[in-house]
């Protein structure tokens, strides 16, 4: 299904308990205006709180040529321009974890530390465009929304809460969904079970 702004703000308007719909998201109504505000910074949240396999994506990372502040580590690597949650840098060999951190350099630029070069940084990225949303997504970003908007539309701490709450179910139910999805063979599987 493809979802689209105006879609997400009505579900969140069911969410709040709230009888009418609106039209379109540029709509120029207090709910439609509170919603709009509220929006993308629900968006960018949902997506952190998450590792979202439509939003999740790699990139060799870039060397800033500057030494890391930190002694800990031996290589700055450039933050990529997308990315809204940096979750791993992938190791060649086996796997084992790989340490970084996400920091700012001498210059005020956001930058990752790490020990390995070249880096490949698994990362979840900021995607804008709701026909990439699986329903998964779609019902948790509505649900986080409600959260945030429900003192402005409704005053009701109690639909709130509760929205809160069923935001942090519908993300429970979605690592089941997402674990379902792809494979990737564990490389410290021992080879004896893989001759039988």
């Amino acid at each position: 299904m493809n979802y689209t702004k105006s879609k997400i703000f009505n579900i969140a308007l069911k969410n709040l308990r709230v009888s009418v719909g609106i039209q379109n998201a540029n709509q120029g109504n207090k709910n439609t205006a509170v919603l709009d505000e509220f929006y993308d910074s629900a968006r960018e949240q949902v997506l952190k709180d998450f590792d979202w396999n439509f939003a999740n994506t790699y990139r060799e990372l870039a060397l800033t040529g500057n030494i890391p502040q930190n002694p800990k580590f031996l290589y700055e690597f450039d933050y990529p321009n997308d990315c809204l949650f940096a979750r791993e840098i992938i190791p060649y060999i086996n796997n084992e974890i790989v340490e970084f951190e996400v920091a700012s350099n001498s210059s005020g630029q956001k930058v990752i530390n790490t020990n390995l070069t070249p880096a490949v940084l698994r990362y979840t990225k900021s995607v804008e465009n709701e026909t990439f949303f699986s329903s998964e997504f779609v019902m948790a970003l509505s649900w986080y929304l409600a959260f945030l908007a429900a003192p402005s539309i409704t005053g009701n701490r109690t639909i709130q809460n509760d929205s809160l709450s069923i935001y942090t179910n519908m993300l429970a139910k979605a690592k089941t969904v997402n674990a379902s999805e792809g494979y990737i063979k564990n490389i410290d599987s021992c080879s004896w079970l893989d001759i039988r």
